[in-house]
């Protein structure tokens, strides 16, 4: 895909987004269906040019929309907001007191408009609709939605929240609104307090995709590990999801130590190590040895296709520059443009973000040697002839050149 095609999506992904916007933990209950999820914040969704998966839903707050951008995050779909051309105030959602949603639902021939349908479903093979329940049923919108696009050939997965009751028929009557053509799993109500990994495991075990194998490179050299099953591993498999880079630095003479960018689970107990053990420092550092320690750690993995020797010629000869990711890929998905005027690039600068991508000024003279250390980022975007790419080149990045 043509990197223009690329931005072009992430503008679009933008306008569903809330930007920078933490949402506070135990969400707001939902203002008719009393449904609450314990996800701290919305994650942040990277642009996926080739994204097959679409999660389509309305929520009046916070309760639906979590769960919607959970599953996108999770199977790198895009999303798409239900959005009435008439909003609901807090009074059109005061439950039994005759207002606007009591009257739509009592209505079977209410259709809420829409202000902005989806563009086109020719791209998605499968469909996720999230809702909330109102008086037993989906809200009368989705009905709107339903009977104005075209599901035929797709899978289509509906979910919801309510406080108590079950999905009940609502999902039967969406998919009899949809007509023939499409394949309706059955209907999942997102049960009270439920979390990411809760979610995770629902996803997953629907089987649309598996878990991506996550992969790692020291230097210009892929290695397989065997990974660990823990709460540690599920988490930098998220933070991996396209390119997690580490810049590591030689400590004590037996191991490369590098600063992830942010704290992840740990369950530290005293390890005794060996060349090839990865493990998780302090909560916020990957070590990797190629000689022997014991200290407090939480593992993470082993190497399995190196001899000690050969972890020693790896890591013992200098910093190391490690990679972690779930897919590669040689295009760009989601891209983080620095501001005009912009000269040095500090320390930790990126530590944390999701994009891919950065778009470097020309005015860029400086960048500090571990700007990049906890981030996915793998390309550099800028004028050609410049700092940027010539720091790209030294340092193992995709230069992409343009204005």
């Amino acid at each position: 895909m043509k990197l223009s095609e690329a931005l072009r999506k992430l503008l679009a992904l933008l306008l569903v987004l809330v930007t920078g916007t933490a949402v506070p933990p135990a969400f707001a209950a939902d203002a008719v269906s009393s449904a609450t999820v314990n996800i701290a914040s919305l994650p942040e969704l990277a642009v996926n040019p080739d994204a097959s998966v679409l999660v389509i839903f309305f929520s009046t707050n916070d309760t639906v929309k979590a769960v919607s951008y959970t599953i996108a995050d999770i199977l790198r779909a895009d999303v798409f907001e239900i959005v009435p051309e008439t909003p609901y105030t807090e009074d059109d959602l005061r439950y039994y007191t005759d207002c606007r949603a009591d009257r739509e639902q009592k209505d079977s021939t209410a259709r809420p408009a829409i202000s902005v349908w989806p563009d086109s479903m020719e791209a998605y093979d499968t469909v996720f609709i999230g809702y909330p329940i109102w008086h037993g049923q989906a809200p009368r919108i989705l009905y709107t939605l339903l009977e104005g696009i075209d599901l035929s050939g797709k899978t289509v997965v509906p979910f919801c929240t309510s406080a108590s009751s079950g999905a009940g028929s609502s999902a039967r009557n969406l998919q009899a609104l949809a007509g023939d053509g499409a394949v309706w799993l059955d209907v999942k109500r997102i049960d009270n307090g439920s979390g990411t990994d809760d979610i995770r495991d629902w996803v997953l075990g629907l089987g649309l995709k598996e878990e991506a194998e996550m992969r790692m490179t020291i230097n210009d050299t892929p290695v397989s590990v065997a990974w660990e099953d823990n709460d540690s591993v599920k988490a930098l498999r998220e933070l991996a999801a396209g390119g997690l880079t580490v810049q590591m630095s030689m400590y004590g003479g037996f191991e490369q130590v590098g600063p992830i960018g942010q704290s992840l689970p740990s369950s530290d107990v005293q390890t005794v190590t060996s060349p090839g053990d990865i493990v998780l420092y302090s909560s916020d550092r990957l070590v990797v040895f190629y000689g022997n320690n014991s200290w407090a750690y939480t593992r993470l993995g082993r190497i399995t296709d190196k001899t000690p020797e050969e972890m020693e010629a790896l890591l013992g000869n200098g910093n190391v520059t490690i990679t972690i990711d779930t897919e590669r890929t040689d295009e760009p998905r989601s891209f983080l443009r620095i501001p005009a005027e912009t000269q040095r690039i500090e320390s930790m600068a990126f530590a944390g973000v999701s994009a891919d991508a950065v778009i470097l000024p020309e005015t860029v003279t400086d960048i500090a040697a571990d700007a990049f250390a906890g981030s996915r980022v793998r390309f550099i975007c800028g004028c050609a002839d410049t700092y940027a790419e010539r720091y790209a080149d030294a340092n193992g990045f995709i230069f992409i050149p343009g204005d």
